[in-house]
């Protein structure tokens, strides 16, 4: 059994907690408002494709306490280096879980190699404080070192930890592939799902906007292998495919946080990809394009 504390217990936190303390681990949920007090006062729950159950009696709190073994770091990007310093004390092994590819290294500059780069395969919608949607039948979590190398003890360790029934725990010999691969189509699917307000199956059904999603994430391909990232030969037709099998009623999680009137994470995605292409010299003109309308488009 390990101590595990969820920082950023929302919906993918909140789920994979679930999980975790369901199976026997020592959990601490860490939220905010009503959400935390939710969890504190009757625990959670979890509707949907991956079965529904309720988690009671699990420690929920605003600030993480305590020594952990391993830290899920699920907050948002742009609360990034406040969480890093709130959970700095509890030392253990911290994995973040966060969209894009910046979060392993802006957490590790503040961390250090305690931290382990991953990403998760989940959708999942915090319907009400303590009430987990589950839409897909999948929940896997695939991470290893940052700069590759190879699967090591402490990323078996990691995988023993997380093996419970409802996580997929992937343990990646270079994980900046796995991160590129969601990366791209994090770009094209939160990308135009965001500006159109459409499902990715109208998305790919209209030629136009199939051809807009196609560049994007040919543009994510040019500026991964500039930064020397092994991407697979068949990198594009696998994207592709990938996304053809995604439900055709499917909004990111980025259009339901701007149709909501939230804080968005443009800059994880195609915002990053202009700031790296920019700085690797290789032209995004079509993330450009879709980064400028969306910034357009934002309440002032």
């Amino acid at each position: 059994m390990a101590r595990v504390v969820v920082m950023g217990a929302g919906a993918v936190g909140g789920y994979y907690g679930a999980c975790l303390a369901r199976g026997g681990h020592d959990v601490l949920l860490v939220a905010r408002g009503e959400n935390m007090k939710a969890l504190r006062d009757r625990g959670v729950r979890v509707t949907g494709a991956m079965g529904d159950f309720d988690v009671s009696g699990v420690a929920a709190d605003d600030r993480p306490s305590g020594e952990a073994d391993l830290v899920l770091f699920c907050v948002k990007n742009y609360d990034l280096e406040a969480a890093a310093r709130i959970v700095e004390p509890c030392g253990g092994v911290v994995l973040t879980l966060q969209n894009g590819v910046d979060a392993p290294y802006a957490v590790r500059a503040i961390l250090g190699d305690r931290v382990l780069a991953g990403t998760t395969g989940i959708v999942a919608d915090l319907a009400q404080p303590g009430y987990v949607q589950v839409v897909s039948a999948y929940a896997w979590i695939r991470f290893g070192e940052p700069e590759g190398g190879g699967v090591g003890d402490r990323v078996r360790q990691v995988q023993t930890w997380l093996s419970v029934d409802g996580i997929e725990p992937i343990a990646e010999p270079d994980v900046r592939i796995a991160l590129w691969q969601k990366m791209s189509l994090m770009c094209g699917m939160a990308g135009l799902t965001t500006l159109h307000q459409r499902p990715m199956g109208e998305i790919l059904g209209d030629p136009q906007l199939r051809r807009s999603f196609e560049t994007l994430l040919a543009e994510c391909e040019a500026v991964a292998r500039a930064k020397g990232v092994a991407l697979p030969e068949e990198f594009m037709l696998e994207r592709i495919a990938y996304a053809e099998r995604i439900d055709a009623g499917a909004m990111s999680s980025m259009s339901r946080d701007f149709a909501r009137g939230r804080r968005i994470e443009l800059e994880t995605f195609n915002g990053a990809v202009v700031r790296m292409g920019a700085e690797l010299g290789v032209p995004v003109p079509e993330n450009e394009a879709v980064d400028e309308a969306i910034r357009a488009a934002l309440p002032a």
